[in-house]
């Protein structure tokens, strides 16, 4: 759904061809949006759901399950404010001829004299894979670090970025779906992290160990890899490694005949 503001109020839009009788369904009306207009909305929005739930039902997206789970888990879930990771936004793209990322993240560590800081933080682009076949498609994991490679290789790029995610925070702290004690003032100047979120890997499968082993260099970054805390979805610090750690501690994992070597 597009929200767009405009010179009287703001006008909604949702694209109707995801209704399969698109003739029938009656919209609520979004020009200058009231109060009264924003309540129907929400009510309304139950059916926008249902509809996309029907159109991807036979394509179902394993990533997008995840992706989901993810941010929940560390946004807004039970444990949110313990885990060190905020998600601030998901298939983000800051314009068409950039890359899109799966996430940008804010690593604030839940330790209470780090969390009362809130100025200085570090930015994060999460990648997510599900499953090994995605590993090593024309979207795997190389071309991923290509593209975050040349993003970042320009500097504009980066503090457009830094300025949109903690404007993009800060708004949806507010609206409650960012459960965190304060407002996020400022990223740092230290590399972002780009951190690997591969679900569902077949230890059996050699293809990850190969990928790994091959990543190309990500100069204006730190590439590290999060692993889960006893099959859940948070993010924590301790399970976060760089691929050298990763085999070291995780070599059956990555593949099973290939324990604790690089």
């Amino acid at each position: 759904m597009k929200v767009q503001q405009l010179s009287e109020g703001y006008d909604i839009h949702f694209d109707k061809n995801y209704f399969t009788n698109k003739n029938s369904v009656q919209f609520p009306e979004s020009k200058v949006l009231r109060r009264i207009d924003v309540d129907e909305w929400i009510e309304f929005s139950a059916k926008l759901k249902q509809a996309i739930d029907r159109h991807f039902g036979k394509q179902r997206n394993d990533e997008r399950e995840v992706q989901q789970v993810l941010l929940r888990e560390n946004n807004f879930g039970k444990t949110a404010r313990q885990t060190d990771y905020y998600i601030c936004d998901i298939e983000y793209q800051r314009m068409a001829s950039a890359p899109r990322f799966d996430a940008i993240a804010v690593h604030w560590p839940s330790k209470s004299q780090v969390r009362r800081q809130a100025a200085n933080r570090r930015l994060v682009i999460i990648e997510m894979k599900y499953g090994d076949s995605a590993l090593k498609d024309k979207a795997g994991l190389h071309a991923h670090l290509a593209d975050v490679k040349k993003f970042l290789g320009r500097p504009g790029n980066v503090k457009d970025l830094k300025e949109d995610m903690v404007e993009v925070f800060n708004q949806k702290r507010e609206l409650g779906l960012i459960d965190c004690g304060k407002d996020l003032d400022s990223f740092s100047d230290t590399p972002p992290v780009v951190l690997l979120v591969l679900a569902n890997h077949d230890p059996d499968s050699s293809i990850l160990r190969d990928v790994l082993k091959t990543l190309p260099e990500c100069p204006n970054a730190e590439v590290r890899i999060a692993t889960a805390s006893f099959f859940g979805y948070g993010l924590y610090d301790q399970g976060v490694h760089t691929v050298d750690e990763t085999f070291q501690r995780f070599g059956d994992y990555i593949h099973s005949r290939a324990a604790n070597t690089i």
